[in-house]
């Protein structure tokens, strides 16, 4: 998937969401001989997993301890 359709799954604006990637919250790889990225669809759905966690425990306060 492109960053702007990752973007449009998960609500984010496609800047970002190359912010996200630059930074390694997402994995990506570059296409070959090009300076465009792609994710695989896997990748974001481990990232709203883990998003989605860190919230869960966040809401629940020292109660999930």
């Amino acid at each position: 998937m492109t960053p702007a359709e990752v973007g449009d799954l998960l609500g984010f604006s496609r800047p970002y969401v190359v912010r996200l990637l630059a930074q390694g919250r997402i994995a990506s790889e570059f296409l070959p001989d090009s300076r465009h990225r792609v994710v695989r669809l896997a990748d974001i759905l481990e990232f709203q997993r883990l998003r989605e966690r860190c919230r869960t425990g966040r809401d629940r306060g020292d109660a999930g301890r």
